[in-house]
């Protein structure tokens, strides 16, 4: 049976790779902002769907003031 922590863990692991590939993105090429776009979707969606079940980005350890769009800033410019 598939313990609630369980299920934490992996969305907290899953939340930390896809903001450190994101972070990770260092290019203003296309293809890097395609990527950041992709990583951001992705985190976003994963976001919403937590806090619908009351899970916040701090419970994922992404810190309390953490938002996707903050990944979409001008180091980033898309």
């Amino acid at each position: 049976m598939i313990k609630q922590q369980d299920v934490l863990t992996v969305l907290e692991e899953t939340a930390q790779a896809l903001k450190a590939s994101a972070e990770a993105v260092n290019g203003s090429t296309e293809y890097d902002n395609g990527r950041l776009l992709g990583y951001y979707e992705a985190l976003s969606t994963l976001l919403s769907q937590c806090a619908v079940m009351g899970i916040t980005p701090a419970d994922l350890h992404l810190g309390e003031d953490f938002f996707p769009e903050s990944l979409l800033n001008a180091h980033h410019p898309i």
